[in-house]
């Protein structure tokens, strides 16, 4: 009877076992999630080696939800924006196979943040719009409130990408309403509700309304939140372009100066824009000796950071050939994969290398181009035009001496600069030649072989490109300055004539005139 009693108790827990075995397993995961979630935000390696570990040993969906979005966080903030895609569409996944419209609105919200982040504002908003319908599905309260008031900050950050700083404007106070609505708050509402209290004031400023962005500036700043210092810093660099706009430029520069003695502040990107507005400053005020100081630390570290960059791509590429490298290990046919992977990669990197070097090569090419015609004057050759033979002129009845009178008045209006006025049209520049906007046109069309819109793009670029190139405190200017100087008034137009006209982009033609000025003066 005994020995019954011992057989059926084996069976029992022979039973048992895996449950408890499984029960156990489940805990340890539970417990490495939690310890997963306390990580610091900037802890990558401990936090991609943790979720990886939980991702490929539980069987739940919703954990492996959870870390998948941890992991593409983390690799986020490092700017490996491929891996951290990469997770994302997995969580993706499975968020989509769960059919959860919360975990779904938050993995549609994180691509549509990486892609606003690469300039792809297009996908950005379509997996806008998949995430606000999910939204829309679930229950009035705080999960929905807080991903709406998300949703709406992404609207305005594209918005705000695209120029259009009125309507990020608007779809930042909505964020702010739904972040207001919240009853249950912890830090990270915290974070984003100052975050829209920042955004909204930045918008100010962009909009020209100084008093409107000092007030929800100062709104954010009154918001104690010790886990998300930097954004005080991002707020007080505002700040201090709100007071350079109303030209108190002292207290600009004290308030720049602040933030860089604060021994916590380590964000190089805006200690780089910090340097730029110090010497803007300090320019305004005469104090050449701090402007040619801070002049020189910012282009000093703009080169330190392009380099970071290159580091960067370097370390980027060499992992990628590390992960080749161990799934290759991973399958049977190890040597032939692996020549295989070998071959691929230096097929791969030989053709990017020469790639990459073609088009710069290009780049530099169309720089020197531009140079070129720089040396060479653009006024028009009245002396040649006027010798031309009537029989020519076939269809072309514009009276010689009004042509004549005509070509006169625009060598002034290049000599003169007029062509930099914003609001100049061909009806205007014929009032103001004693002319008819027909004939001027036909004389542009004539002696340019150019409309009259081309031809003032021409002059405006051309401009801007001698200015750049002989004066080098024009080479640090924001592309917004140099496209406003010349008279264009949007920052999108101007680049994108720049590189019709030019061949190239304003950015890249501005790393080239610092590396020649860098030249001169060493």
């Amino acid at each position: 009877m005994i020995q019954k009693k011992y057989y059926f108790s084996t069976i029992l827990l022979s039973l048992l076992f895996p449950l408890f075995a499984q029960t156990k397993q489940q805990q340890k995961l539970d417990s490495l999630e939690t310890v997963l979630f306390s990580f610091e935000a900037n802890d990558t390696l401990r936090i991609v080696k943790s979720g990886i570990y939980i991702y490929k040993n539980t069987s739940s969906d919703s954990q492996k939800f959870k870390v998948l979005q941890r992991i593409s966080e983390a690799y986020f903030r490092t700017n490996a924006i491929n891996k951290s895609i990469d997770y994302s569409f997995k969580a993706k996944e499975i968020a989509e196979k769960i059919a959860d419209p919360e975990r779904m609105a938050t993995a549609y919200g994180t691509i549509a943040n990486q892609y606003s982040f690469l300039n792809l504002t297009d996908k950005a908003r379509y997996y806008l719009g998949l995430a606000m319908q999910q939204i829309e599905k679930l229950p009035q309260g705080d999960k929905m409130y807080r991903l709406k008031a998300l949703s709406y900050l992404e609207l305005g950050n594209l918005d705000f990408n695209n120029k259009n700083y009125k309507a990020a404007n608007k779809n930042y106070k909505n964020a702010l309403h739904q972040f207001e609505l919240v009853k249950e708050t912890n830090k990270k509402h915290i974070y984003n509700y100052r975050r829209s209290l920042y955004n909204i004031g930045n918008s100010y400023y962009y909009l020209n309304q100084p008093d409107s962005a000092e007030v929800y500036l100062q709104k954010a700043l009154k918001i104690k939140d010790t886990e998300n210092r930097n954004l005080n810093y991002y707020i007080y660099s505002t700040l201090s372009e709100v007071y350079t706009l109303r030209g108190n430029h002292r207290q600009a520069i004290s308030t720049l100066q602040s933030i860089l003695k604060d021994p916590d502040f380590n964000i190089t990107s805006l200690r780089l824009e910090i340097y730029l507005n110090l010497s803007r400053n300090y320019q305004k005020i005469g104090d050449k000796a701090n402007y040619t100081l801070y002049n020189e630390k910012h282009l000093s570290l703009r080169d330190t950071l392009e380099d970071h960059d290159l580091k960067a791509i370097d370390t980027a590429f060499k992992m990628e050939q590390k992960d080749l490298s161990e799934s290759i290990l991973k399958t049977e046919q190890y040597n032939q994969w692996l020549v295989l992977g070998i071959l691929l990669m230096v097929i791969t990197s030989g053709s990017i290398f020469f790639y990459l070097h073609k088009k710069k090569r290009e780049k530099h090419l169309k720089y020197l181009s531009v140079i070129e015609k720089l040396k060479r004057p653009m006024a028009f050759s009245i002396e040649t035009q006027i010798e031309k033979e009537i029989e020519v002129k076939t269809n072309y009845s514009v009276p010689s001496f009004v042509e004549e009178d005509i070509l006169i008045g625009l060598q002034k209006f290049e000599e003169e600069e007029k062509f930099r006025n914003p609001k100049l049209n061909v009806s205007m520049l014929a009032l103001s030649l004693n002319t008819n906007p027909t004939y001027l046109s036909a004389v542009i069309k004539e002696h340019k072989d150019k409309n009259f819109n081309n031809y003032i793009n021409e002059l405006r670029i051309r401009y801007i490109c001698h200015k750049i190139h002989t004066q080098r405190e024009y080479a640090n200017y924001k592309i917004s300055y140099l496209a406003e100087d010349c008279g264009f008034t949007s920052h999108s137009t101007f680049s994108t004539i720049f590189k019709k006209v030019t061949g190239i982009a304003p950015s890249v033609f501005l790393s080239y005139e610092d590396e020649q000025h860098s030249k001169k003066g060493s």
